[in-house]
Formats: structure tokens, sequence, C-alpha cells
């Protein structure tokens, strides 16, 4: 298993089996293609993968600007979860950032418990609730914060 963060020259390969992934994790809500290429074409964009092998089984989204950073996707392969892998992107990522970043966010679907009770051990704490911010199935949005500094 190796901790990779995908470039803007990554193949079109990659960009499928991440977005495969993330669909498999999160339904139809999951990002496409050309989203996750979009993202790291960005100067602040960031996107890491563990890989093994050929296959991508975890990977995190997100993005920084002017003291904050945002995790807008983590997915993680079924048959290798409750291994840290999303702790550790979490932890790489939050490497990753500008010295000057004082909080990350993200939000989390209301029902998701393992991925709240995952996010609250690497020590984001609920901030407020989106009403209806997911559809298929319609759901609450659990918006959470991290302060870094």
């Amino acid at each position: 298993m190796e901790l990779i963060r995908i470039t803007s020259g990554a193949g079109t390969e990659i960009f499928e089996k991440i977005s495969a992934l993330d669909r498999k994790c999160v339904g139809n809500e999951g990002w496409s293609v050309n989203s996750f290429r979009s993202e790291v074409q960005k100067d602040n964009g960031i996107v890491l993968c563990f890989v093994d092998g050929d296959n991508i089984i975890a990977l995190l989204s997100g993005y920084f600007a002017e003291g904050e950073g945002d995790i807008t996707s983590v997915a993680v392969d079924e048959n290798f979860r409750r291994m840290g892998l999303a702790k550790k992107l979490i932890t790489e990522f939050i490497k990753i950032l500008p010295e000057n970043t004082e909080n990350i966010f993200l939000e989390v679907r209301e029902n998701n418990i393992p991925a709240i009770s995952l996010y609250k051990k690497c020590g984001f704490e609920k901030l407020s609730i989106r009403k209806n911010f997911y559809s298929n199935p319609a759901e609450n949005a659990v918006v959470m914060v991290k302060a870094v500094k």
C-alpha cells in the first residue's frame, strides 16, 4: 500500500478509478472523472489516494483558501475499512495545507455515524446542520470543523 498525491499529469485511467471508488462509496453524488481532474489542476486542490497494486483503495479530495481547508470527499473501499487509511489521509492533508490554515471544514451525511465517529477521533467537532444538503436520499449534512492553529 502506498499513499500518493495525484497531480494534473496523471493519466485518465487513474481519474476513472478515483471516480469509480467515490461513486461506489458515496453513490450518484460521487464526483466525476472531470471533477477530480479539475481539482488537481487548481493551485489549491489536493487529491490523495492509497494505492494497492493497480487499485485505488482510499481517497481524499480537498482544497485550501485564505486560512481555511475544506475536505470535499473521503472514500475507502469496503474491503479496506477499519485499517486507519482515512485517518492517515486526513493527517497527510493537514501536513500539505499552508501554514496560515486555521480551520478545516467538511460535510458528512447526518446518518453516517461511522464517518462522524472517525472525524471526531481526528479532532473535528460539529459546527452546524445543513438541511437537505444531500439528495438520493434527501438528508441533512453535519458541518464539522477542526482547528489546526
